[in-house]
């Protein structure tokens, strides 16, 4: 009996230290190069990322995610609560509609490094680190690694020439006192992540316009989307022999040729916890400036396709809107950027990314203005918050939508 109260002496101590431990969490400093082939949809990348150690454990590996790979077969998570939700198109598409992630080859301070698979699920892998990892420490980890793009299923991906960057690279699971949070993809279920600095080099052919994370770091952005609208407005798509079983196509879904030169785009953001970026080449863009309540000046800018101009043309209004209702009710946005972006993405309504946001295709400017005032509402839960919300969805979504009731009551009252 006695050595059982002291054991239990023992065991209460121990929960109260680690109840009591300081906060901590990991950071991880991303930087990029990709190259975008459109001709196959694929995408060759070099990644580097230090990751700087907080906690107060000793780590010997890294779980790592690579979502893409859930595109890769029907044996997946994401495959198996896409047929329970009862959509069907991904179990029955083919190989050249799948994605994945492969040619890894994984450094760490520039040591060969191996990977185990998960037990489980296919997009997580296990790296093993050379050396331990103490506490305080950090280490530089790089790989190479190809991307084959799928049809846009979830998110991210491509629909025809249009890209998708969403959940495109090797990224680090989340370490922190309740332990590692390796995740699979899936459709209904959202992230957790390490924040982190980006530094990404998006390079493609010289008329895609792009979209992304974070702050352009050189001006021919500009040069880029005059060029694209140019050949929008100019160029019409070519005539194709008409089927009279057939749908008329969109204006919308003509591409115009790749041009031969290209061009790289370099972008950097500190802070955010993912990197997403969106390119195409028929993108009309819209964009304006917006002084917050402290006087700070951000960039705001709307990226969306030509069959849809009439419904965006109040798109910077609708933003500008959200951030100074958003800043007032739940503290001033931190970031020098908003982007939205119209992009298909496998689902209704949008998602959000670190300072930019993407929208499926509305039919009603009242649509769109609820959209964008969800999304970009996002910023602030999940986004600067970054809570679990694989673990606890109110946090993200419920929160959310409370704002977006107390938005709707503002303008009723306006």
């Amino acid at each position: 009996m006695k050595r059982l109260f002291i054991l239990l002496i023992v065991f209460c101590s121990a929960s109260t230290a680690i109840g009591q431990q300081p906060y901590w969490q990991q950071q991880v400093n991303y930087t990029i190069a990709v190259t975008l082939n459109y001709s196959v949809n694929t995408l060759f990348v070099f990644l580097k990322f230090i990751y700087l150690k907080n906690s107060p454990y000793t780590l010997l590996f890294i779980w790592i995610h690579l979502w893409l790979n859930v595109f890769k077969n029907d044996r997946t998570a994401f495959s198996d609560q896409l047929l329970e939700n009862g959509r069907t198109d991904f179990y029955f598409s083919n190989s050249d509609q799948r994605g994945y992630i492969n040619q890894l080859d994984f450094k760490v301070d520039n040591i060969t490094a191996t990977t185990e698979d998960h037990p489980q699920h296919q997009d997580i892998i296990k790296l093993v680190l050379p050396k331990p990892l103490a506490p305080g420490s950090s280490t530089a980890i790089n790989t190479p690694f190809h991307v084959k793009l799928p049809n846009n299923f979830s998110r991210g991906g491509h629909v025809g020439q249009a890209y998708q960057a969403t959940q495109w690279y090797p990224k680090p699971a989340v370490y922190d006192r309740k332990g590692w949070h390796p995740i699979p993809y899936l459709d209904q279920g959202e992230f957790y992540s390490e924040f982190g600095n980006y530094e990404v080099s998006v390079t493609l052919p010289y008329n895609y316009t792009i979209a992304a994370t974070g702050v352009l770091q050189n001006p021919q952005e500009k040069l880029t989307s005059l060029v694209v609208k140019k050949v929008v407005e100019e160029k019409p798509a070519k005539k194709v022999q008409k089927n009279m079983l057939a749908p008329k196509p969109k204006k919308e879904e003509a591409f115009p040729p790749s041009d031969i030169r290209m061009l790289t785009h370099i972008y950097k953001q500190n802070n955010v916890h993912d990197f997403a970026w969106f390119a195409d080449k028929r993108f009309l863009v819209k964009s304006d400036t917006l002084q917050l309540p402290s006087g700070r000046v951000i960039n705001l800018v709307a990226y969306y396709l030509p069959s849809k101009k009439d419904i965006w043309q109040k798109s910077i209004l609708y933003i500008k809107k959200t951030i100074l209702t958003r800043s007032r009710w739940l503290g001033e946005y931190p970031y020098n950027t908003v982007s939205v972006v119209e992009a298909k993405m496998g689902f209704s309504g949008g998602m959000e990314y670190p300072t930019i946001t993407s929208i499926s295709p509305v039919s009603t400017d009242e649509d769109l203005e609820s959209v964008i005032e969800h999304e970009v509402g996002h910023n602030w839960n999940y986004g600067i918050l970054a809570s679990n919300e694989r673990k606890h969805a109110w946090m993200d979504e419920g929160i959310n939508t409370f704002y977006d009731n107390r938005y709707d009551a503002a303008n009723k009252t306006a």
